[in-house]
């Protein structure tokens, strides 16, 4: 069976041309946000999985990247959510038996990113030099997938493990007792409570928060009160 981490991605070279280059710094590019052109992919398939907005390929098209360059690059964590939200989005483990499916999959849902990004700037959006921006356009809306297709932390963590062996991770155990939701922690760093007082200072709801910090709401208002935010409730 092929590797689902050394198949690379393929990207329609237009949105390569109108998209990716003009985010990445490496090229000079307008807006400057992204280091690599694999950062500016996960960017937008996290928009097309939470949309749940997926577009075929059109061509002609590249593969420049795969999960491995992510994770030879720091983007560990990426490569494990995109795989995440391709099985959350499919519902089942099985998509993993199909390491060429799984691929294409994250790549019509990153296009269907792509084309919404597109779709942004060509109406004028033009705060996109702002990488504070960047990570609310994904998170400042009131996005969810099902509490029954999210898939444990510690599901995703074993499947990497059985996968560097090339084992089949698939077994007999029904899908209910493998996907659960993603368990939350309490426990705040630093640059989140940073994070926090500032976006909730410019208009991010308890839930958005919440949401995009991966905590409990109570987490989230009890450590705004601590620092002496006075709460509508």
């Amino acid at each position: 069976m092929d590797d689902i981490f050394e198949i690379k991605f393929p990207i329609e070279s237009e949105i390569k041309d109108k998209v990716i280059t003009k985010f990445s710094t490496k090229q000079g590019g307008a807006f400057a946000i992204f280091s690599y052109y694999w950062q500016c992919f996960v960017w937008a398939a996290t928009i097309g999985f939470l949309r749940d907005e997926k577009r075929p390929l059109g061509s002609p098209s590249e593969r420049i990247f795969s999960l491995n360059t992510m994770r030879n690059n720091g983007g560990d964590k990426d490569a494990q959510a995109l795989i995440c939200m391709c099985i959350a989005r499919n519902g089942s483990l099985d998509i993993m038996k199909e390491p060429e499916e799984a691929v294409r999959n994250i790549s019509e849902y990153a296009n269907g990113g792509f084309y919404h990004i597109l779709k942004l700037m060509e109406n004028g959006e033009n705060s996109f030099n702002d990488f504070e921006k960047v990570k609310q356009e994904i998170f400042s809306r009131n996005y969810s997938f099902d509490e029954n297709i999210i898939l444990e932390e510690n599901a995703i963590e074993s499947y990497g493990e059985q996968d560097t062996k090339n084992e089949d991770v698939s077994g007999d155990v029904d899908n209910s007792s493998k996907l659960n939701i993603l368990k939350k922690t309490s426990k705040w760093k630093t640059r989140e409570e940073n994070e926090l007082f500032s976006y909730y200072k410019q208009g991010m709801s308890i839930k958005q928060l919440a949401t995009y910090f991966d905590k409990d709401e109570s987490s989230v208002i009890e450590k705004l009160e601590s620092q002496g935010i006075k709460l509508n409730k």
